[in-house]
């Protein structure tokens, strides 16, 4: 998955060292973490490195990027996962990074691909229900930020649907 994307908008990307500051910046925001269950908080230096060094051997995260610059992160391993940063939240950006995830998936597979939100993110639910994704179960995940269990809603998109709402 290491080639770039680029869409109308955006390019997603595969991260580059110089996107640590930003990466530290815009996950580190409180408001954004808290979407994250896996995310640490406070976001340090060197959660970035070892998220980059991790990447580098997996490489199916990519950096959303806008005129260059980085907003948010995106990508596909056992599930679709998103996330911007504050600054660029309401503008679209999420549902056009990962409907070109979602292409590039299905041109590879017809497997459901799998995804989810925490109970209260209506922004991303609103994402992932217009992109064709429907509620399967709810489970509970540990929050790095809050050290405590999180509710979060499972959802489901096949093949089938991804080409009839396309």
């Amino acid at each position: 998955m290491s080639e770039c994307i680029q869409t109308k908008r955006l390019v997603l990307r595969p991260h580059q060292a110089g996107d640590a500051a930003a990466l530290v910046a815009l996950i580190g925001n409180r408001n954004v973490a808290r979407w994250l269950p896996h995310v640490p908080h406070p976001y340090t230096e060197a959660d970035a490195q070892a998220f980059f060094a991790r990447r580098r051997e997996r490489d199916e995260a990519l950096a959303i990027t806008l005129d260059g610059v980085l907003i948010g992160g995106c990508g596909i391993d056992e599930e679709l996962g998103y996330w911007l940063g504050e600054p660029y939240w309401g503008q679209g950006y999420a549902s056009e990074a990962a409907r070109a995830l979602i292409d590039r998936y299905f041109e590879q597979t017809q497997a459901p691909l799998m995804s989810g939100h925490r109970i209260g993110n209506a922004a991303s639910r609103r994402v992932l229900c217009g992109l064709g994704f429907t509620d399967t179960d709810r489970a509970w995940h540990h929050s790095l930020l809050e050290d405590a269990e999180i509710e979060v809603q499972h959802m489901m998109l096949p093949a089938d649907r991804w080409a009839a709402v396309q």
